[in-house]
């Protein structure tokens, strides 16, 4: 920065906004426990205001950030919202990062309180925009359960998903942190030790990334416990505590209402009548079911279901249903009933990815089934289909089944947003209505618009990947 100074001073003399804003920047945050020269913090305003209203929002931020800090100007935290509000209104993906902050957690390191509800918000949009930093707290929340219901495995996704938009950079200042969050979500999750060695490098980054923030001045209040924490962990790893008194994690948690769920009368469906003329010839073609990635035999899979194997029963449930139901040459009746026991054996034994595709079947009522869209609701409640919270919206948005719920409706869609599979761009288009209405949400035309463009841009993929299958 010093070497092309004079040179970035006269551009930025000259109206240039970037130079502007990277003067003004250095001025402020290059040696931030130094005072600033009055010169120099005249000069600095006077280029992050020029540079501002030409629209530049890091300059935006930055301005802001003096005002939080009281860094060169007296601390006056509702400047420094209205600038971060500025930058938002132009969809700067880190001025949600900040509001974030500033109005979700208010002066909760001082002793203040954390409003989650408006610091969720503000981080979905940050997220959906690809800030890393939203990402990770999104992760946090999702991890502890605040505000949303926990969700260990969806957090450990959003870190990972932060993880790659920082791609190595150790001087981004989230690195550090997630980082950690993925060493200590394998720490407390993998009782396999064969793991610990990635995870322990992911803990020992984040310490290198602390002790760097240490030396750039950063406040530490910021990351001081995560720092203590991420030693400890390191310790704790190097003594070879690894795997001791950890729960792992699984899919299949003690749930008491998934219990009774699947050990309800509504899972009780009436076995086919034997023999079946088109079981027996499927039997005799043995096709290899390509839909999963064990692409076993039909007799094989079959056999392993008879034998009580849940993920053949829904393998064997789902091939069936497909073959005999949409494709009308091998049009059977007879083999839709075989496919919808398979499919209620496989749930009752406790198979979440069979309860989308059967809560999917009693929504749409297809296979000759009775439209019955309370039982979708209670199968899609309980899969583990991440395609599942799209559809749970919209019953809260609707009122199907359960009260109209325009925070739960936003919750879900929110949550399917995020993963940013291609096949989430029905909630994106439902949460671009949200914003566009002002549905639990505030107004905002411009980031509605940014959903539907997404929306449409996972469509048009979404399409392409349908006719290649």
């Amino acid at each position: 920065m010093m070497d092309n100074l004079f040179e970035l001073i006269q551009r930025a003399d000259n109206g240039d906004p970037e130079a502007q804003y990277r003067v003004a920047s250095y001025i402020v945050w290059e040696n931030s426990n130094e005072p600033i020269e009055p010169d120099w913090l005249e000069r600095a305003v006077d280029y992050f205001r020029r540079s501002a209203a030409q629209g530049h929002g890091d300059a935006m931020l930055d301005f802001g950030a003096m005002y939080d800090y009281g860094r060169g100007v007296n601390k006056d935290e509702s400047l420094a919202i209205d600038w971060y509000r500025k930058a938002a209104e132009i969809l700067h993906p880190k001025a949600f990062r900040c509001l974030g902050y500033s109005q979700g957690f208010h002066n909760f390191r001082d002793g203040g309180y954390a409003d989650y509800k408006t610091a969720f918000k503000y981080f979905v949009k940050g997220a959906l925009l690809g800030e890393q930093n939203c990402i990770y707290e999104l992760g946090d929340m999702y991890y502890h359960g605040r505000y949303v219901e926990p969700d260990q495995v969806f957090a450990f996704k959003l870190y990972q998903k932060s993880d790659s938009i920082i791609d190595g950079n150790i001087h981004d200042d989230s690195y550090a942190n997630v980082r950690l969050r993925i060493g200590e979500y394998g720490y407390r999750w993998h009782e396999n030790d064969s793991s610990s060695g990635i995870f322990r490098e992911y803990i020992q980054d984040a310490i290198k990334g602390f002790e760097l923030r240490i030396e750039r001045g950063d406040p530490p209040e910021f990351f001081k416990s995560d720092y203590i924490k991420a030693k400890r962990l390191l310790n704790e790893i190097e003594s070879g505590k690894w795997g001791v008194n950890i729960t792992c994690h699984t899919d299949d948690k003690d749930d008491s209402n998934f219990n009774k769920f699947i050990e309800s009368d509504f899972l009780n469906y009436k076995e086919p009548k034997y023999p079946i003329a088109e079981l027996a010839e499927l039997k005799l073609e043995n096709p290899i079911i390509e839909q999963f990635d064990a692409t076993p035999h039909f007799n094989d899979a079959l056999a392993a279901a008879e034998s009580g194997d849940r993920d053949s029963m829904y393998h064997i449930a789902f091939y069936c249903f497909n073959r005999y139901d949409y494709d009308s040459k091998s049009k059977s009746q007879a083999m839709i009933e075989f496919a919808l026991y398979y499919y209620h054996k496989a749930v009752r034994s406790g198979c979440r990815e069979a309860m989308f595709n059967l809560g999917d079947i009693y929504y749409q009522g297809t296979g000759g089934v009775q439209i019955d869209k309370e039982k979708a609701f209670l199968l899609y409640s309980f899969t583990n289909a991440q395609i599942a919270w799209g559809d749970l919206g919209v019953f809260y948005a609707k009122g199907e089944i359960v009260e109209k719920d325009y925070e739960m409706a936003f919750k879900y869609f929110s949550k399917y947003a995020l993963t940013g599979e291609i096949a989430s761009y029905c909630s994106l288009a439902n949460l671009a209505t949200m914003y566009r209405k002002g549905l639990f949400v505030d107004v905002d035309d411009k980031f509605a618009d940014f959903c539907d463009s997404e929306s449409k841009r996972f469509e048009e993929a979404w399409n392409v990947e349908y006719e290649k299958e």
